[in-house]
């Protein structure tokens, strides 16, 4: 038996039933960072590195929070901003 196969078949029927799953199987990741983020990320850094420690906590604390909660929004939705359904 030539499981090459079976498996091909398997991964073609994955692929038209639930095509991000496939393609996060495949190793390919759906999101992708913007190059403007990364910079926006290291500028504030940057500007954390220049506030008094207490208030750079405070502020890492609330964008890490937000950031979360951006995250989350993202997982919980389709590609077409529905909302995925739960099984």
């Amino acid at each position: 038996m030539d499981d090459e196969q079976v498996l091909r078949s398997i991964g073609h029927d994955l692929e038209r039933d639930d095509p991000r799953l496939a393609a996060l199987l495949d190793g390919a990741h759906p999101y992708r960072f913007h190059p403007f983020w990364t910079l926006l990320g290291l500028a504030v850094a940057g500007a954390l590195l220049l506030l008094p420690v207490t208030v750079a906590v405070g502020i890492f604390s609330i964008l890490m929070i937000a950031a979360s909660l951006v995250v989350v929004c993202r997982t919980c939705t389709d590609a077409d901003g529905g909302a995925t359904p739960q099984h």
